[in-house]
């Protein structure tokens, strides 16, 4: 891809409302100290439907399209887990019962973008809120939490680097039924 041509390296996701991200804080703030590592910003917490890194404008419009056609039924989500993964040292909160709607979703969505040429992960899909990178654990058992989640939208983001840092900003929203 030659230099001029602008891209925007683009996820869809699961959006946090500011209360769910203030529960997400307290549960963050109440963990030992030994479980550290480099915390997320707090408004770029956020569960990925489906990562699709650098695409040109029009391949950007193309999903945007497709997104918009699928049909999906909003849901509840109870985040009350804890976890990480060693290799990639990711410490992350997820829900022990993962919803059919959101299975339905994540497969839904995959399914209208590869019209655009996405190529969906052939991994089992792990929905989770990435809390901490380079975490070297050990995942605290004891913390006993439940934050319900209401998921009515999912969004398209951009995940633009800055000097001080990276932002994701939410440039398209698609309602749930």
């Amino acid at each position: 891809m030659s230099d001029h041509v602008k891209t925007h390296r683009l996820f869809f996701a699961l959006w946090p409302s500011e209360q769910v991200k203030q529960s997400i804080i307290d549960v963050l703030s109440s963990l030992p100290p030994q479980v550290n590592g480099r915390a997320m910003q707090i408004q770029n917490l956020h569960a990925t439907l489906h990562y699709v890194g650098r695409v040109t404008e029009s391949t950007k419009d193309c999903m945007h399209s497709a997104a918009q056609s699928v049909k999906a039924e909003g849901f509840q989500l109870n985040l009350d887990r804890l976890g990480l993964f060693p290799k990639a040292k990711i410490f992350w909160m997820g829900a022990h019962n993962t919803t059919d709607q959101l299975i339905q979703l994540h497969k839904k969505l995959g399914i209208a973008l590869q019209s655009c040429g996405f190529v969906v992960d052939k991994r089992a899909y792990a929905p989770h809120l990435t809390l901490l990178r380079k975490c070297r654990g050990p995942v605290p058992a004891e913390i006993e939490f439940s934050i319900p989640w209401r998921v009515e939208e999912f969004v398209l983001v951009e995940s633009i680097t800055y000097q001080e840092g990276v932002k994701y900003k939410v440039i398209e929203k698609y309602p749930l039924t």
